[in-house]
């Protein structure tokens, strides 16, 4: 908006709010009713707005307009049954508006019925002022249905448009990405950049493709080329590190982190990958250090959370390792890989019914992975809950019968309570699961090393 159209805007808005309070009926055309109702929708004073629309209506009862308005500013805040009867009062005099046709799509599209929207935005698009915009509406319907294809022709239309439009730049890069179109990508980014050389988004997208085909070589060359058109480009840096620290190139990958975080606030989770660079490289104090930052920066950064308490454990700082995967919990109920860290933390650290509680837990959320079944049967161990962890070691075997750890696991106890040939069938049927785990039970069980029963039927030379 120039500064002059600024100023005629300030000037509509002080004489139809001024008008109003005086109780004077406000008297503009069409378009400035429409200016006022539209400045005050998209400062967020919904209410102005649609008192606006219902003014300019009033003066305007004939005009299409203001219904179909106030429907838009309806559909917004999901008033979608108020919106309806708007826009049937619209249709009433002018059915075969466009923007009524827009109107009705976005309800269907409110409601799932994306196929019925997109019908609706085809029939819009010939007659429409904007056809890019009514592109877009489509793409994104069908990208909402899933059919990629369908979006990516879409949105390549919308670049031939208007090349510059990074929205659509970055949903075509998403529908390659979602369905596995990772050389189209690429094919498809490298002839964009050959027209649009200084399109950062593009190169960087180009980069994304090349990083998941695993060229890493290719994808740093893209990003690199990013960051050359636009250093201040924060998405480009992250992902500049990230491929960094996925070839292991650890101290570089700090360093470009860092680099991010100059020009990208808040930064918390770059402070995490900092972290775990550091703690791949051994320096366990500088990763609680960028650990630290991270859940400052960001409170609710769960992964810092999870890594400060398994860190706090191995320095046997029980009390600040159950604090932080408490709050990792809280912040992802619904992860088991936490739940299944926060009971082994709290059994290590003496709490062991609440640790029985957690793996209650998920249990009940329908989790049956081996490993909940073999801790939480050593926890029952622990309380002398023989009885109740071996049916509950019986459950798991049942559960996960391609697991050769947990049949591994299942022998081990019942050859220590000498039920020899019991233990000897699910021996067998581990081994026949998978024989290079044999080391693991006799990791688990070093007393059997020397029994020749086990000697026999574990070596790798027998039939």
């Amino acid at each position: 908006m120039s500064e002059h159209e600024e100023t005629e805007l300030k000037e509509l808005i002080r004489k139809f709010e001024g008008m109003v309070n005086k109780g004077e009926a406000p008297f503009f055309d069409v378009e400035e009713f429409e200016r006022i109702s539209d400045h005050y929708f998209s400062s967020g004073k919904i209410n102005k707005a649609l008192k606006a629309a219902e003014l300019g209506e009033e003066v305007f009862p004939f005009s299409s307009n203001f219904p179909i308005k106030r429907a838009q500013f309806l559909l917004a805040y999901d008033q979608n049954e108020e919106a309806q009867r708007a826009l049937d009062r619209a249709e009433r005099m002018d059915p075969e508006n466009t923007e009524l046709l827009l109107a009705r799509a976005a309800i269907f599209s409110k409601k799932g019925a994306h196929k019925e929207a997109i019908r609706l935005y085809r029939k819009a698009y010939p007659r429409h002022e904007f056809p890019e915009e009514v592109l877009m509406l489509m793409a994104n319907e069908q990208q909402l249905l899933g059919a990629h294809d369908e979006a990516i022709k879409l949105y390549m239309d919308l670049l031939k448009l208007n090349p510059e439009d990074e929205i659509a730049l970055f949903n075509l890069a998403h529908c390659f990405e979602g369905s596995g179109q990772d050389l189209e990508a690429i094919a498809f980014f490298k002839k964009f950049i050959d027209q649009e050389p200084f399109s950062e988004q593009a190169w960087f997208h180009l980069s994304a493709s090349y990083a998941r085909m695993k060229d890493h070589d290719h994808a740093l060359w893209a990003v690199d080329y990013s960051l050359l058109i636009d250093p201040a480009f924060a998405a480009a840096r992250f992902e500049k590190a990230r491929i960094l620290e996925q070839l292991e190139r650890l101290e570089e990958a700090i360093q470009t982190y860092k680099e991010g975080i100059q020009v990208d606030e808040p930064a918390g989770y770059s402070h995490f990958r900092i972290g775990h660079c550091f703690r791949k490289m051994g320096h366990s104090a500088k990763a609680r250090v960028f650990f630290t930052k991270a859940v400052t920066e960001d409170p609710e950064l769960e992964e810092a959370h999870l890594e400060l308490a398994l860190l706090s454990d191995e320095e046997e700082c029980g009390h600040e390792s159950l604090h932080h995967i408490r709050r990792a919990v809280e912040l992802d109920p619904e992860n088991p890989d936490y739940l299944i860290i926060q009971a082994e933390l709290m059994r290590r650290h003496g709490f062991l019914e609440e640790s029985c509680e957690k793996y209650q837990e998920l249990l009940k959320m329908g989790h049956t992975a081996p490993d909940i079944y073999m801790e939480y049967t050593e926890l029952l161990f622990d309380l002398d809950e023989i009885e109740e962890g071996m049916d509950l070691l019986y459950k798991g075997v049942q559960l996960n019968p391609s697991s050769a750890d947990i049949h591994f696991r299942l022998a081990g106890y019942l050859f220590s309570m000498e039920e020899w040939d019991e233990g000897e069938i699910y021996f067998r049927q581990a081994l026949g699961i998978d024989p290079g785990r044999r080391s693991y039970f006799f990791e688990l069980f070093p007393r059997f090393l020397t029994n020749k029963r086990l000697a026999q039927l574990s070596s790798p030379n027998k039939d």
